[in-house]
């Protein structure tokens, strides 16, 4: 879809046991930890709320900013656009300018999104939607970024479950490339390029994981990674914020089936998820379609891949949608 290459070593053929020997020893966490900044009774460690859903018991899901945050914003946000200046005539350089945020999806330590209720996580996509499109008003924010690490290998830094929010002043390269990308082809072919493709693989089924009213979840033709799962909305929308509340909790429940199957398959991988979309600023193009990226950390590129971009993946596609397809 983006005009990279993939080599499927299917000769090699790893099933989920080939990766799963050699997974950490992942201990199982407590329900509440007073060492944890995000647990109950912690909260004067972390900033002031910018979003909290509460009931009659206190807190259920909060959004903080991130204290170590790269990026950040004044409290009197500028009122025009920032300079980005050259350096030498040669090194282009843009203030630090943007947001960081942390959502802390549950209250207790020891939640997860795979089995949390489907209510509790239709409330941490609602949190995404929200923020982002605040976060969007800023016009001096070029991007905004919904991500989720989990486990250490994928960069999760405290076991509470969370997940995370960046606003940026630019706009990465290989976020605009897909764009031109998509572009491109829209121009060409006069069709979104991904509503094409969600119709083929609903034909097909190859690589189908699951389908509801309003979502489609599949392992992506030559995928970079092992068991790697797109969920696309079925009806086209280029930006995530514009979601209905029909679609989230919808989205709630195939996010979390996906999850449980991951997590059941490969015996509790570490992944990332996050949110692709096009900027707010660009606004609902025809041409784009947001979806979800679900990378499980099973194997990390080494030189050729990093010298080629070319990326190695031992487990085809057809056979991982097959495998999560029938995973309970």
């Amino acid at each position: 879809m983006n005009g990279e290459w993939v080599i499927i070593s299917a000769e090699r053929g790893k099933r989920p046991a080939d990766y799963t020997s050699t997974a950490k020893h992942r201990e199982v966490p407590v329900e509440h930890s007073d060492k944890c900044p995000f647990c109950t009774g912690n909260e004067h460690i972390c900033d002031t709320p910018t979003y909290e859903l509460k009931d009659n018991s206190g807190w259920n899901l909060r959004v903080v900013p991130n204290k170590f945050a790269a990026v950040s914003r004044p409290a009197q946000l500028p009122d025009k656009p920032l300079p980005r200046t050259r350096t030498a005539n040669m090194h282009l350089s843009a203030q630090g300018y943007g947001a960081a945020e942390v959502i802390i999806e549950s209250k207790k330590h020891n939640a997860n999104l795979a089995f949390m209720e489907k209510s509790e996580v239709y409330e941490v996509i609602k949190s995404f939607k929200t923020r982002f499109n605040e976060l969007s008003e800023d016009p001096n924010i070029a991007m905004v970024s919904i991500f989720k690490n989990y486990g250490a290998t994928a960069g999760a830094s405290l076991e509470h479950p969370h997940s995370q929010i960046i606003a940026t002043h630019v706009l990465p390269t290989h976020i605009s490339d897909d764009l031109s990308y998509a572009r491109r082809a829209y121009n060409t072919y006069g069709t979104c390029l991904y509503c094409d493709l969600l119709k083929k693989e609903d034909e097909d089924k190859n690589r189908v994981i699951a389908k509801t009213d309003n979502f489609i979840a599949f392992c992506p033709f030559a995928s970079r990674y092992p068991y790697e799962v797109r969920i696309f909305p079925l009806k086209h929308s280029a930006l995530f914020g514009t979601i209905s509340e029909e679609q989230m909790n919808d989205l709630a429940g195939i996010l979390k089936m996906v999850l449980a199957k991951i997590y059941n398959l490969l015996k509790d991988p570490d992944y990332n998820f996050y949110v692709r979309t096009a900027p707010n600023s660009d606004g609902d193009v025809r041409f784009y379609h947001w979806h979800i990226a679900i990378t499980p950390r099973l194997t990390r590129p080494a030189g050729f891949e990093l010298g080629t971009r070319i990326y190695i993946n031992t487990t085809p596609p057809e056979q991982a949608a097959t495998e999560l397809r029938n995973e309970a």
